[in-house]
């Protein structure tokens, strides 16, 4: 099978004295040291929500109130996850395309630059649907980290990917994405949330040897006096326990612990901090590479599901819900302990009977007195308050989540008026919106990372880069998204964002609203036409065609705000049709006109086109 290597295309710092290399070493150590020690009790509680949702009971024997008591894990928490991470896929996924790439101010951008923008649409579909790419594998991953644990996050690298045979050979090369566990991204002890603005980051990877040789051989690491791992982090042992996979013992020494460092340093001691990129192995505390960032961004984008201020990591749903599956699950069990022993008895006997008799349905014992031989004695009472304590706790924890709000748009009565129910359809999922809000982000900004990647393969001259964009897009569109790409300002024209705009995930009330987007921009158009032809006529006086110029431009400012209400619309200059100085330029002929009206006709249902034109606005 082939083998796909990171390719980081780093120009190694000549000239590092021995002196600076020590302390840059000794500094990265202590980083991810403080770094790995101020995250103990955070991962600590990342693994109690892993087995949370694996239904593992936090007590592993319950001998309270007798031995052997019931000890079934609720797990209300695995449900509220499935439940929303099946809400945030469908939601982005099930919109085509799943990217869009629009144009910041279309206005004022020309028609050869609209054009490259369209064409860079098609290789944005041609990346987020390639498998090669795996965006969906990444998305799906890091978002189900993401509702569990609070964060997740995307990591875009340029890779190559290789096969030998008889001999090597280049199958591809390009952007791909990962879903980067929680506890194998590093950042300082303290960080607050920004990724780019962080001294130091760190991407940590554990690689066999034979891997290590690849690239090594590839990006040209120095490798000598690189240590084997003693053990996985303890997320990543509770990740295979918990699937049942996990690595023999003996395996361990068989993996080295690599860390991809983003930091800035002052390397050459001029008192001035360089960017970097540094390969570490912390075992052996060895710089395998220490060369200049090829990046002008992080290659990390981050999700959160419940934002904490001034916080790096997010909350998950399974923190939030911890101390009501914890209460849920002893009201449980003890609500099963309750039925089995209010249907369970006790057995008074007479000493005539032998200790050692047992009672079973069916059987019959002969005493003299059965009242006073063999009685009965019940061991608990039926207590139905304890069903309605779990159904009260069951109702504050939906609320905390919100899961209550994910299902109220099948529960609209059927008889409720159209009208109501698109509003109380809006209404739905709103608790989801910061939490989707985070998702798109970060997949968008994964997609937009892909770009980047190959702007930076372009500006550096890369001819294999150049080559992809012309094989998806054939020469025109090709030449012109390696034009568009090349400019610097690429960033400050161009936007990509995640098509799923709301957290509404109803298609019905979406295709109302765009019936109603069309039927009003349908309205707009036909008059802003007839204005533009009174405006245009000749015979119009100045007065008149002065006011209707105003009524052109509020026109178009009303449009602009009310489609802005739309969530489907994010650009409202594309729809926006700007008259003025067209109509002043303007010249329009009879013959013309005859063809505008008629066209105004087809508009406005008419099928008819009139012998003469008259100035609209003035008939009788």
């Amino acid at each position: 099978m082939p083998k796909i290597l990171t390719k980081h295309n780093s120009r190694p710092v000549l000239g590092i004295t021995t002196e600076r290399e020590t302390a840059l070493k000794n500094w990265i150590y202590d980083e991810i040291e403080d770094a790995l020690k101020f995250r103990k009790v955070l991962e600590s509680s990342w693994s109690s929500c892993l087995k949370m949702y694996n239904g593992v009971p936090k007590i592993l024997e319950r001998n309270i109130p007798i031995e052997g008591a019931p000890n079934i894990e609720v797990t209300i928490g695995a449900i509220a996850v499935d439940t929303i991470y099946a809400q945030a896929i469908d939601l982005i996924f099930n919109t085509s395309p799943l990217i869009t790439a629009r144009a910041k101010g279309q206005s004022n951008q020309s028609k050869e630059r609209i054009e490259a923008i369209k064409a860079l649409q098609n290789f944005i579909n041609h990346i987020a649907s390639s498998p090669e790419s795996g965006l969906r594998d990444a998305a799906d991953a890091s978002i189900l980290d993401d509702t569990q644990l609070g964060t997740g996050f995307i990591y875009t690298p340029w890779v190559e990917k290789q096969k030998k045979t008889k001999t090597a050979k280049v199958l591809s090369v390009g952007p791909k994405f990962y879903a980067m566990p929680v506890e194998d991204v590093i950042v300082p002890a303290g960080s607050y949330s920004n990724i780019q603005d962080l001294p130091l980051l760190g991407l940590r990877f554990y690689k066999t040897e034979y891997e290590i040789n690849a690239l090594a051989k590839s990006n040209r690491w120095k490798i000598e006096g690189i240590q084997p791992l003693d053990v996985k982090s303890n997320i990543r042992i509770v990740r295979e326990q918990l699937g049942k996979n996990s690595e023999p013992g003996n395996r361990y020494n068989k993996f080295y612990e690599i860390y991809h460092i983003y930091c800035q340093f002052d390397i050459d001691g001029d008192g001035i901090d360089e960017d970097l990129l540094v390969i570490w192995n912390h075992s052996g505390r060895v710089a395998c590479h220490i060369g200049f960032n090829p990046l002008d961004r992080s290659p990390l984008n981050k999700m959160v599901y419940q934002l904490q201020s001034h916080i790096f990591y997010g909350l998950g749903v399974l923190q939030m819900l911890a101390p009501y599956e914890e209460k849920v699950t002893d009201v449980h069990n003890y609500a099963t302990l309750n039925i089995l022993l209010a249907n369970s008895r006790m057995w008074v006997g007479s000493e005539s009977l032998p200790e050692t008799m047992k009672i079973w349905p069916g059987k019959y014992v002969q005493v003299a007195n059965p009242a006073a031989d063999l009685q009965s004695l019940q061991m608990a009472d039926v207590y139905n308050s304890i069903w309605q304590d779990q159904a009260a706790t069951m109702q504050l924890a939906n609320q905390r989540v919100g899961i209550n709000e994910v299902s109220q748009g099948s529960n609209i009565p059927s008889r409720t008026p159209g009208i109501t129910a698109m509003s109380f359809i809006q209404q739905v999922n709103k608790r989801f919106v910061p939490a989707f809000d985070s998702m798109r982000a970060c997949v968008s900004g994964a997609v937009s990372q892909a770009l980047y990647r190959y702007q930076e393969r372009l500006l550096a001259g890369d001819v294999n880069a150049e080559a992809n964009i012309l094989a998806v897009l054939g020469y025109k569109d090709g030449t012109a998204v390696i034009n568009l790409l090349r400019d610097e300002s690429f960033d400050e024209q161009v936007t990509v964002e995640l098509t799923a705009a709301s957290a509404s995930v109803n298609r019905e009330a979406d295709k109302q609203n765009s019936m109603m987007l069309v039927n009003i921009l349908s309205q707009y158009y036909q008059k802003t036409l007839e204005l533009s032809i009174l405006a245009a006529n000749p015979q119009t006086p100045p007065e008149v065609r002065s006011v209707a110029l105003k009524i052109v431009n509020a026109a178009s400012e009303i449009i602009d705000r009310t489609i802005r209400t739309f969530d489907q619309v994010r650009d409202p200059s594309t729809f926006v049709i700007e008259l003025e100085n067209e109509i002043n330029s303007l010249d329009v002929s009879a013959q013309e006109q005859q063809g505008l009206a008629q066209l105004i006709g087809v508009m406005g249902g008419g099928g008819g086109v009139p012998e003469q034109l008259p100035i609209p606005g003035l008939e009788g």
